[in-house]
């Protein structure tokens, strides 16, 4: 008879947690990283967020968001190239299709899609707060409402 308390749990709930874990991951890298490379980004989605500005995009005026979007972009040294995207998804596409799989390379691919939004958002925030502190109090009260608005 064996001791059941003393194996690892590699049973099929492990590797379908993982399974759920890596599907969720590759969810969220497909939806960023397909917004980061489109050439116009994510707009005429009905819910266009900005990527780096989260839900506080809805609030933006137009013209706002244009300035933000050009901050963001004249601040590009900060983020990841297109070719350093292209460099992560090529990773991650060798991880997935590799033979025996190994889930291991597969997270540690994904891993540095999440630093470059970590990246992303970062600078998004700080942007964000600088803009915010420069506004009249009118106009920030004003961007207060349409952000309780959009939530």
């Amino acid at each position: 008879m064996t001791d059941l308390a003393s194996k690892p749990a590699t049973g099929r709930g492990l590797r379908f947690a993982l399974a759920v874990s890596v599907a969720v991951n590759l969810a969220i890298a497909g939806v960023v990283g397909g917004a980061v490379l489109r050439a116009d980004g994510p707009r005429g989605h009905p819910m266009h967020r900005d990527l780096g500005f989260g839900f506080f995009g809805e609030a933006l005026t137009p013209g706002d968001r244009a300035e933000l979007r050009r901050l963001m972009v004249a601040s590009r040294d900060v983020l990841p190239s297109r070719e350093e995207m292209g460099q992560d998804l090529a990773a991650i596409l060798a991880a997935l299709r590799a033979e025996p799989f190994d889930p291991e390379a597969l997270d540690t691919a994904m891993q540095s899609q999440v630093e470059q939004l970590r990246a992303r958002l970062d600078l998004g925030q700080v942007l964000m707060v600088e803009f915010l502190s420069d506004l009249p109090d009118r106009d920030r009260l004003a961007f207060a409402d349409r952000l309780e608005a959009a939530a």
